[in-house]
């Protein structure tokens, strides 16, 4: 007898062992104690979640409310140990205290009433508990995720409805309510038909259908346009909409984004007009006085002018003639800025200015050592103008290898380096100019007749100014106002001598040369009027019976260097009426007949 109860002794030695091992094992809080709350025992890992450092003793001379902040201890008498008196288990979130920092500890907690196997009396109050510091910390953020994705749903300028498979609404948003022009408490709960035409009613039923049949539409929907909605009054108004599933708890959600777009489409008609309002108004000025940065008036350059325009949109090649000084560059540079390409680099050329044995290195490039001197590679003007556009002035110099390597990038849109061999795809749009007769260079062979027809898709003929006596007094003024400013002086135009002596000259440098001759007048100029002998210009033509103007015409530059003089106000003491000896309906009526803008 007694061997046998040693051996169970043993036993349960054993399996106390066991079960403390157990116990101590444990990452959790474990803690054992009377059903008065006197503390027996708290594990390893509970004793260093709540900082206690202190002996095994001491630790059991504690009460179990000493673990628990001041705070806590209402709640842990009436609630934890009354539960477990009443139910003999408990499980919930409390708070430990720690020891060191006398900061509380959120756990979440199971506990135990223990009671005797024979007289089934207390004995013991066991309780786990585990750290959920991390865990609120989570939930908090969820939280703060939630309270941020509510804000931001509300201050959404688009309307953002959320509606089941039977179309009731559960989320309609501070937008939605503007839009709808319905509080969404009148809304929540019952069915969106009531905002729905006839067309979004069954573009939603069909996208809804797709699911309901076990489709796989992943993707959002995006509405097709001219679809409408209906406000809460009944109105109509046009939408721009997306339509997307997703699943909440199990259950299938429809999110619908909705944007009013019947703002927008007024804005966007009273943009229209006032963007063809101001093309209008553009066109009137370029056509009556200036085309981007060329001044003129006369029918022969209103006939460049539309070339130019029509003729810009394309990437067809153009080839300008007209003799030297014409202004053939302001020509090209216009068609550039008016094209596609006019963020792109338009690169110039002046052929003539190469010299024979660089040609082609300049246009096409080099490798290195392509030829003495070649130290290092050199990119070419068609390369760096790529996707852009090239200006070749005086083509007509170019000799004939150079010739057939652009007749080739015409044709081919590639080249090669000089002395390389690998081949470049280039994109560049080609204006050339010249001042020679180039027909009459390819009857002599100095020019190739392929390459001409490649250049002559679309000319251009730029008049000389002695073709267009009849801007000479707006170019003058514009290179009077011009000079004046960037001299520091100021003259407000020519004498009606002055003008006439400048029509009377035959020009053969053309605006160039008048636009010399104006600044040397504005340099020797001392008042505010430019006079004849300012000009020094000789070699006067007498006027012909074909330069005589008619009345219209000459009353009709009449009346437009008065605008110039007064920039363009027509009425009041300092108006063209006024300068004219004109009632101002008068004045405006004779304008409209002769076709001039009264912006100006």
């Amino acid at each position: 007898m007694p061997a046998r109860n040693e051996t169970t002794c043993a036993t349960q030695a054993e399996e106390q062992q066991t079960l403390i091992a157990v116990i101590e094992s444990s990452s959790d809080f474990i803690g054992i104690a009377t059903p008065t709350g006197q503390v027996l025992y708290v594990n390893q890992a509970g004793q260093e979640l709540v900082g206690w450092e202190g002996s095994s003793a001491a630790l059991r001379s504690m009460t179990f409310y000493d673990f628990h902040p001041e705070e806590d201890a209402t709640f842990m008498r009436e609630q934890f140990v009354e539960g477990l008196l009443h139910h003999e288990h408990w499980e919930g979130e409390l708070r430990l205290k720690h020891f060191k920092t006398g900061l509380p500890i959120p756990i979440h907690s199971s506990a135990c009433l223990v009671k005797h196997s024979r007289t089934r009396e207390p004995i013991a109050i066991a309780m786990i508990g585990r750290d959920s510091t991390e865990r609120t910390r989570m939930e908090e953020a969820i939280r703060e995720s939630e309270r941020r994705l509510s804000r931001i749903l509300e201050s959404a300028m688009d309307a953002i409805i959320s509606i089941d498979e039977k179309r009731r609404v559960s989320l309609f948003n501070a937008a939605a309510e503007k839009v709808f022009r319905c509080p969404a408490t009148e809304v929540i709960g019952r069915p969106f038909d009531r905002f729905l035409s006839d067309r979004f009613r069954h573009l939603l039923e069909g996208y809804v259908r797709v699911f309901v049949r076990g489709g796989e539409a992943e993707h959002p929907m995006w509405a097709p346009e001219g679809l409408t909605a209906r406000r809460a009054d009944g109105e109509e108004f046009p939408i721009e909409a997306t339509i997307s599933r997703v699943e909440v708890a199990g259950q299938r959600l429809y999110t619908i984004i909705l944007r009013d777009i019947d703002e927008r489409k007024q804005a966007e008609e009273e943009l229209r007009k006032l963007q063809l309002e101001n093309v209008y108004l553009q066109e009137e000025i370029k056509t009556e006085y200036n085309f981007e940065e060329i001044v003129g008036a006369s029918r022969a350059i209103k006939k460049v002018f539309q070339h130019v325009e029509r003729v810009a949109s394309t990437d067809s090649t153009v080839l300008l003639t007209g003799e030297t000084g014409t202004g053939k560059e302001l020509i090209a540079r216009a068609i550039h800025n008016l094209s596609a390409r006019k963020n792109s680099v338009l690169v110039k050329v002046n052929c003539a200015a190469l010299p024979d044995e660089l040609v082609e290195s300049e246009l096409f490039g080099h490798e290195k050592g392509a030829f003495t001197g070649a130290l290092t590679r050199k990119k070419g003007r068609f390369e760096l103008a790529h996707g852009g556009t090239i200006f070749l002035d005086e083509v007509g110099e170019l000799p004939v290898a150079a010739q057939t390597k652009l007749l080739r990038v015409l044709q081919e849109h590639e080249f090669e380096r000089v002395g390389g061999t690998q081949t470049f795809q280039i994109n560049v749009r080609v204006i050339a100019a010249t001042n020679r007769d180039l027909e009459e260079a390819v009857k002599r062979g100095a020019f190739r007749a392929d390459l001409f027809y490649r250049l002559h898709i679309f000319p251009i003929h730029v008049p000389a100014l002695r073709e267009r006596w009849d801007d000479i007094s707006l170019l003058t003024n514009y290179f009077i106002d011009k000079f004046s400013r960037r001299i520091g002086k100021r003259i407000d135009g020519a004498s009606p001598k002055a003008l006439e002596k400048l029509t009377r000259y035959d020009w053969p440098g053309n605006v160039r040369e008048l636009a010399n001759i104006i600044e040397r007048a504005v340099i020797l100029c001392d008042g505010r009027i430019l006079q004849p002998d300012h000009l020094g210009v000789s070699n006067l033509r007498p006027v012909t019976d074909r330069e005589i103007a008619t009345l219209q015409e000459a009353e009709r530059s009449h009346i437009l260097k008065a605008l110039e003089k007064t920039k363009g106000v027509v009425g009041g003491p300092h108006g063209v009426a006024q300068l004219l000896g004109l009632r101002r309906t008068t004045l405006i009526s004779r304008m409209k007949k002769l076709g001039i803008s009264k912006t100006f």
